[in-house]
């Protein structure tokens, strides 16, 4: 009996490794090349219940809707992309202009007044800061450059690529959206009936788990840009709400993050004298980094099911395995997988099915309530 255990543990480990094998593989290789048709999945699977919906209440062909909604869909896709990516492309091509006009001349007044008040202590103090102040200049300058010169090669390079897979991810949304019915019944006649209902309540937990993992993150997104519009008024800043929303949005991007806009923003105010909007800036920042590093794990594991320290875990593994789409994308993988598990698709961590719906419903198991009357 206990090598019996012994070999079921031993394969259950195996079977856990090839299933993670099988998911950091995904992830590396076959993700990025499948990108254009699992974006055309998800937009088809988004517009979906709307064409269902013209079609029933207005008669209107399922095609012509598909059509319409697809190409208003990648409309309001492609104009996002165009903004930021012009956004992005000035701030980059005037990166250099702005630190020679503006970084420049307000570190060399606040070296100036730096020096005005430590004229008293020594004659090295000086020249000290002289040097300090010429080589963080040269650092800085340099780093600045370097970057830009970067983010600009790479939206070059990245260009051609990028538009051969947006045109396929398009063509393909377009076939997606417009046999529908189609694509399920040569699917459906290709599977048993048993698989195919499995498969059709996979496909709808995967669905849900998705829909409301975007919820997630969209009320963190409203909770940021709740906390940056009180702390961009509080700091006087023009605008605050418009840059609130902006900085909001760059925040919930992978690899982004609020931090690379206000911790930067708050040591160039201090730099240049302006301690109270620098130290109020600061202070926004370490509140949305802090708030967001409490909540983030607590809504998203709420929303998908997952408990928060799971969340959490899955956060940092996917992060360090596959850096900013880990983050996001790792916590959804692990949800699916539940959601897989709960709907029968999957059997990966077997429960016994009288404990679950004993512990859920408050009740004792069976093991628990003999080892009492013993």
């Amino acid at each position: 009996m206990e090598i019996s255990k012994k070999k079921n543990f031993i394969w259950n480990v195996l079977f856990a490794a090839c299933i993670a094998a099988i998911i950091y593989l995904a992830f590396k290789y076959c993700i990025p090349i499948l990108a254009p048709f699992l974006i055309a999945f998800v937009v088809t699977a988004l517009i979906t219940p709307l064409v269902e919906l013209l079609n029933k209440k207005f008669r209107i062909p399922k095609k012509l809707s598909a059509i319409v909604l697809v190409t208003f869909a990648y409309l309001i896709l492609i104009g996002l992309l165009f903004l930021i990516g012009v956004g992005i492309y000035r701030w980059a091509s005037n990166a250099n202009g702005w630190f020679r006009s503006e970084f420049v001349p307000q570190v060399l007044h606040f070296s100036e007044r730096l020096s005005e008040l430590t004229n008293g202590i020594g004659a090295d103090v000086a020249p000290f800061l002289s040097d300090v102040r010429d080589k963080l200049i040269s650092v800085i300058g340099t780093k600045v450059s370097e970057f830009s010169a970067n983010i600009l090669a790479g939206m070059a390079s990245s260009l051609p690529a990028f538009l051969i897979a947006s045109i396929f991810a398009i063509v393909a949304t377009f076939f997606m959206a417009t046999d529908t019915d189609r694509l399920r019944r040569f699917i459906a006649t290709r599977q048993t009936e048993d698989f195919y209902t499995r498969l059709s309540a996979a496909y709808l937990s995967l669905k849900h788990t998705v829909g409301k993992y975007l919820r997630a993150y969209l009320l963190i997104m409203l909770i940021t840009f709740a906390e940056l519009t009180v702390g961009f008024l509080c700091a006087g800043i023009k605008n605050f709400a418009l840059m609130a929303l902006f900085v909001a949005i760059f925040d919930i991007l992978p690899i982004l993050g609020s931090s690379m806009i206000t911790l930067p923003w708050s040591i160039f105010l201090l730099i240049t004298g302006d301690y109270r909007r620098g130290i109020v800036m600061f202070i926004v920042y370490l509140v949305v980094v802090i708030v967001r590093q409490f909540i983030e794990p607590k809504i998203v594991g709420e929303h998908v099911g997952l408990h928060p320290l799971i969340t959490l875990m899955a956060m940092y593994v996917g992060t360090k395995l596959f850096g900013g789409v880990g983050l996001f994308g790792f916590p959804l993988v692990c949800a699916v997988i539940v959601q897989l598990q709960n709907a029968g698709f999957l059997n990966l961590f077997p429960q016994r099915r009288e404990y679950a719906a004993a512990t859920e419903s408050g009740k004792q198991p069976p093991e628990a309530k003999k080892s009492k009357q013993q």
